[in-house]
């Protein structure tokens, strides 16, 4: 079950609570009354093993985190009870080494991508919950969209052709790759071999096919996208798709969305941009309002408001996806 977006901002911070500091959480929201006594029953609850003070941070900082009615904070009681049962390994006595985790990869990254392309560390994790709840392997069955940044192969080929062809682009996806000791490709590898199963699936599910024949198939897959988790500059390696989705979005945000002055509704504009395409948002900046000062005279809730989006020509499906897109990253990023 994948973490909360805000509660890996403990980790990136870098900065753990103590039980005389529990005032404000992680990120420096208040600690609501029920969250602190919620809290306190979970961790009465806890038969076998006691919260080191970055676990107590991580989990307090999600029970403090809003209600919502979709997004990463939904299910947020039951992540963490996940977390309290299995831990992120964060002390010895926690079980093991946090270092090889999945977790702990993401945060790194986090840290890297924020240095290297300068994108708030919290959008980024947003965005890569709100595409793949945090799941390296994640993998859609329509699309070629694969990794937690949910990159298709035509997006790949996008980010790889931009960094190719801007030197600062360039600069910053060695310095993150350096960070990381990763490897960013110089062409698409687009597991084809995923891809190829994935067909394979689609076609017995067509056919109706037995279901033990159906759920081979499918262990088939999962253990193709698994062996490719550990391969330096693949698809489905952690640092590589995360690092060519900062990528694409710096390169949406700076090059192609400059003309956006706010800095949080730049980021969002651009995350609707990774979202449903750069033609989207142009429709919206120049056809829906009037041109760039327009769009920026607009607070985020005009620009991003149903209202605005219903004059979009584009299907409804799709205009649902980019408000619940834009605004997961926005309630969530937000402190």
């Amino acid at each position: 079950m994948a973490k909360s977006v805000l509660a890996l901002a403990v980790l990136l911070s870098a900065c753990p609570l103590t039980r005389a500091q529990q005032s404000v959480d992680g990120i420096g929201r208040p600690v609501s009354a029920s969250a602190r006594a919620e809290l306190a029953a979970l961790e009465g609850a806890l038969p076998q093993r006691r919260l080191a003070p970055q676990e107590r941070a991580l989990v307090l900082t999600l029970l403090n985190s809003p209600e919502m009615g979709s997004g990463p904070f939904k299910e947020r009681r039951e992540l963490v009870r996940w977390f309290l049962e299995r831990g992120v390994r964060l002390s010895p006595d926690a079980g093991s080494d946090l270092a090889d985790t999945d977790i702990w990869r993401l945060v790194r990254a986090a840290r890297a991508a924020a240095e290297a392309f300068h994108i708030p560390p919290a959008v980024l994790l947003c965005l890569t919950f709100r595409e793949s709840s945090f799941d390296p392997r994640a993998s859609a069955w329509t699309t070629t969209a694969k990794g937690v940044g949910q990159m298709t192969n035509v997006a790949v080929t996008e980010a790889i052709h931009r960094i190719e062809r801007d030197p600062v682009l360039r600069n910053e996806t060695q310095l993150y790759a350096t960070l990381l000791g990763a490897r960013m490709p110089s062409g698409v590898e687009g597991a084809s071999d995923v891809d190829a199963l994935t067909r394979e699936v689609r076609r017995l599910e067509l056919m109706r096919a037995p279901g033990e024949l159906l759920a081979a198939k499918k262990r088939e897959r999962r253990a193709a996208i698994a062996s490719h988790k550990d391969e330096l500059g693949h698809i489905y390696n952690l640092e590589t798709n995360f690092g060519l989705s900062a990528a694409y979005l710096a390169h949406l945000r700076r090059k192609r969305l400059a003309e956006v002055v706010d800095e949080q509704k730049g980021w969002l504009t651009a995350v609707g941009a990774y979202n449903q395409g750069l033609g989207v948002m142009n429709q919206l900046i120049y056809d829906v309002f009037r041109g760039p000062r327009d769009f920026n005279a607009q607070p985020i809730d005009a620009a991003f408001s149903p209202a605005a989006a219903a004059r979009l020509a584009i299907p409804e499906e799709r205009r649902h996806e980019l408000l619940g897109e834009v605004g997961s990253v926005h309630t969530c990023s937000r402190r």
